[in-house]
């Protein structure tokens, strides 16, 4: 009996496992298998991609494209920079997938899409379907004053729905949006809170440090502290900083300040001192080198006109013809010149250092060497003729580049010029021709300056002489009822200058 009883219970026992593992180990149909197979392979990667928490693969992004914010009251080149910087902001924010400009412009281009004034959101669809992404992104960038307005929107390329948008005003500079304004946009855009663009921005402010310590600081008459102390302001142009301290003389300081600016002010103050009486010694007078006076030898090249004159004279004369006081023995011929040289005397001041006003004296005479040399020796006997010029010149002179001992100089001036013959019997003058113009001179030369108070200058000029005759006396008369009534010096000179400055 017992052991029937013992049986039963075994029974029950084992009865549970033995239809447990029936189920776990019942056999499949053969013809089921594969379909079952792949029914749970595609479950587990449907699961496996579905699982966002999953740190072997990353879930697909959706593409966006975004275009060149559409400038208004900015350059075109600073709307670029801050869509260049948006694209960046758009991809640091990790939730879409963004193309590349370069990429857009070509595929672009080579469908020949012209993206020139493509601002409204129908043209906007159409570049998201020529390039190929889901979504685009389009805006504007605009300045109004000190403000600036910055506004995007995503649109849905097959729905040609708006999605998202996002506007940003900033009241400061351009940095202020590109650093600010660009990545608030790009995380509201992606979905996720913006910036609080104000909190960001930095406030203008001054730090004021005195010497010595402690002074009493007032910024436009109202106390605001002890020093050192930093302040913060209302950007503002002109403010009025006073620092103050017992046994210091008080110092006003004026500054301005521009927004988010971080203005750092040392001040020293000055002890105050008792009044001493300090006797100067008189400074020593600088010698001036704006005034001086000039030197100048001048070769013309007068003389073949002043020849032809005087091969006139000795035709008339030769003819019997009176033209001086008495008339010359036939076979009578004054003798031509070999050059026509005169020494000019300046006297020169500077209205500034690179222009300068002179006044000169001039006197010109045929063989001007062979005079000199015959100074002293007496006059020749016989007939002879001699001719010389008197000559009153002004003269503006401007040096405008100045090299280490090196001026180079133009000049232009206008003169009272005389020309006059006068024909001698041994010591008895018989008179002559005297002819009379205002000539215009114009010329160029450079300086060489060794030392401060001396120079040498050599310089061409051109002088404007065309000379009438005087009407003088019966000599005079005589020259102009034979034709010789005037003669042109008009010509170019060579002239080498000693300046003397004082």
């Amino acid at each position: 009996m017992l052991r029937k009883i013992g049986l039963i219970l075994t029974v029950i026992v084992i009865l549970p496992f033995v239809l447990n593992a029936q189920q776990t180990f019942k056999v499949v149909n053969p013809d089921t298998t594969t379909a079952t197979i792949d029914k749970v392979k595609a479950d587990a990667v449907s699961d496996y991609i579905s699982t966002s928490d999953s740190n072997d693969v990353m879930p697909v992004k959706t593409a966006v494209a975004v275009l060149e914010l559409d400038p208004n009251g900015v350059t075109e080149s600073e709307a670029k920079a801050l869509s260049d910087r948006l694209r960046i902001e758009i991809f640091n924010a990790g939730v879409y997938e963004v193309m590349e400009r370069e990429k857009m412009n070509r595929i672009l281009d080579e469908m020949q899409f012209q993206l020139k004034d493509c601002t409204s959101d129908e043209c906007a669809i159409e570049i998201g379907r020529l390039v190929g992404v889901k979504k685009i992104i389009a805006g504007s960038i605009s300045k109004i004053g000190e403000l600036y307005t910055v506004s995007a929107r995503l649109i849905d390329v097959e729905t040609s729905k708006i999605e998202a948008t996002a506007i940003e005003d900033v009241e400061g500079t351009l940095g202020i949006v590109l650093t600010k304004a660009i990545p608030s946009i790009a995380m509201k855009i992606s979905g996720k809170s913006g910036l609080d663009i104000q909190a960001e921005i930095k406030k203008a402010s001054v730090s004021i440090s005195v010497d010595p310590a402690y002074s009493s600081i007032y910024i436009n008459g109202i106390y605001m502290g002890k020093s050192p102390v930093k302040i913060e302001l209302e950007p503002a142009e002109d403010y009025v900083l006073r620092a103050e301290s017992d046994g210091y003389e008080p110092l006003e300081k004026h500054f301005s300040i521009s927004k988010e600016q971080q203005l750092d002010i040392n001040i020293n103050l000055s002890k105050i001192v008792e009044p001493t009486v300090i006797t100067e010694r008189p400074k020593k007078q600088k010698r001036s080198i704006s005034k001086g006076f000039r030197l100048k030898y001048i070769v013309t090249g007068s003389e073949n006109e002043i020849n032809h004159l005087i091969s006139s004279i000795n035709a008339f004369t030769n003819d019997h013809n009176k033209l001086f006081k008495e008339i010359i023995p036939t076979g009578t011929n004054y003798s031509n010149i070999k050059s026509f040289k005169g020494i000019e005397v300046y006297n020169s001041s500077s209205v500034e250092d690179n222009i300068g006003f002179e006044f000169g004296l001039g006197l010109f005479r045929a063989d001007l060497d062979d005079w000199f040399s015959g100074i002293g020796k007496g006059n020749n006997s016989g007939y002879n003729l001699v001719t010389w010029s008197p000559q009153i010149i002004l003269d503006l002179r401007i040096a405008p580049i100045r090299y280490p001992l090196f001026y180079p100089f133009f000049d232009v001036g206008f003169g009272y010029n005389l020309l006059i013959l006068n024909a001698y019997h041994g010591e008895k003058s018989l008179g002559g021709p005297i002819y009379q113009s205002w000539g215009f001179i114009y010329g160029i030369g450079f300086e060489i300056r060794p030392v401060r108070l001396f120079g040498v200058a050599l310089e061409w000029s051109r002088k404007n002489l065309d000379m009438q005759l005087m009407d003088v006396d019966a000599v005079t008369d005589r020259f102009k009822d034979y034709g010789m009534d005037s003669i042109d010096l008009t010509g170019n000179r060579i002239g080498v200058t000693l300046n003397f400055y004082y």
